[in-house]
């Protein structure tokens, strides 16, 4: 009989030796979840595990199980392997010399000397022989971590866990269920197919920050009957609301409500294009405090839930003077086609693009007359 895809999921973990958790580079918070939930259980599994995102979601869910041990490089995915054959001829002293860059390794015999043949250079396997890629429509959507290391993505076994209908099911298994709201209750599922008394109080606790994040504290229309079954099954075990809501709310900084709001204050909208924008100077981020990493926060918490605003558009300085730009999409459009003049990077829901004006009036015209241009014939 063949195996359900759980099943095959359950088979592969079982053969890997080192595994890698991924998320996209613009994650909100409910794929980190679902890495930190599938970390925990896989070290239960006593499986190698090393959860790799972008340096901006390191700190994202610092509060959650398992969060002190994100990383934000995989170091070399490589080694280099000198291999010396000694059947004949045994070693007798071995020593080495770093000097100037260069590394020098001197081998004595026991008898005779060794030859250029007896030695054999080669690189090792990849470090890692399994990925879980979370919440990740396309390999593009990683950044900088699949652009740099592109090859070992193309060469390692990938499970690609998703709830997005734009995914293009680029692993060797595709576990996407866009019946789900959110990628946590995949991971939930997974976990408990065949493993669910390892769902302890720390595991629950990480897949209900997940849900909760995904859908705005279960105010999305995206809720479902299962969605509200699997929270009220995770609190059963413990998970612990109240801790997730108090931590989430303590994440929204002065800093960052200041710098919202400067960017509210800034907003127009073009109702006929569903279209909205703001810009935010360098005086902006000084005075309120706030970074660049806290105005995704502006657009999923306040910007997104109007039913007029299907585009927003962020424009804002940089310390060097250059302008830089995000965009975030609903699902009638992709956000790297419509930012594909700029070299967009990203996802289709949200992609960030370089700007080479160091005007800010003068950029806003010019991306805001492109975009309406890009989304007229749908007008």
């Amino acid at each position: 009989m063949a195996l359900d895809i759980n099943q095959q999921i359950a088979e592969l973990i079982e053969h890997a030796s080192h595994i890698l958790l991924t998320t996209s580079a613009t994650d909100s918070g409910d794929g980190m979840a679902s890495l930190l939930s599938l970390k925990l259980f896989l070290n239960k599994m006593n499986k190698p595990t090393d959860i790799i995102v972008t340096p901006t979601l390191k700190n994202q869910l610092s509060f959650l199980s398992g969060s002190e041990n994100i990383k934000t490089s995989t170091g070399p995915l490589k080694k280099l392997i000198v291999s010396l054959n000694t059947q004949t001829n045994k070693v007798k002293e071995f020593n080495y010399d770093l000097h100037n860059d260069e590394l020098k390794i001197y081998i004595t015999p026991e008898q005779n000397e060794f030859k250029k043949e007896d030695v054999k250079i080669q690189t090792s396997n990849y470090k890692y022989d399994l990925i879980f890629s979370v919440g990740c429509p396309d390999l593009e959507s990683l950044g900088d971590f699949y652009y740099n290391h592109s090859d070992f993505f193309f060469k390692t076994t990938i499970i690609n866990i998703d709830n997005n209908p734009s995914n293009e099911r680029y692993g060797q298994i595709n576990h996407i269920d866009l019946n789900l709201s959110s990628c946590s209750e995949i991971v939930f599922s997974l976990i408990g197919a065949n493993n669910s008394e390892l769902i302890n109080k720390e595991i629950a606790t990480n897949i209900l920050a997940g849900l909760i994040i995904k859908t705005d504290n279960f105010r999305s229309a995206t809720v479902t009957p299962n969605c509200l079954h699997t929270a009220s099954y995770l609190m059963e075990l413990s998970a612990d609301q109240a801790y997730i809501i108090n931590n989430l709310n303590k994440n929204k900084s002065i800093t960052a409500l200041n710098l919202w709001g400067r960017v509210l204050a800034r907003l127009k909208q073009d109702t006929h294009y569903h279209l909205a924008w703001s810009l935010i100077s360098q005086n902006d981020f000084q005075k309120s405090g706030g970074t660049i990493e806290d105005l995704s926060g502006v657009v999923s918490e306040l910007i997104s839930h109007s039913p007029l605003v299907d585009i927003t558009i962020l424009l804002y300085e940089l310390p060097t003077g250059t302008i830089d730009g995000q965009i975030f999409t609903s699902a009638n459009y992709n956000a790297l086609d419509l930012t594909a003049a700029w070299q967009g990077v990203g996802n289709k829901n949200q992609a960030h693009f370089q700007l080479s004006e160091r005007k800010l009036i003068t950029t806003e015209q010019m991306v805001i007359n492109q975009i309406r241009e890009i989304i007229r014939p749908a007008h």
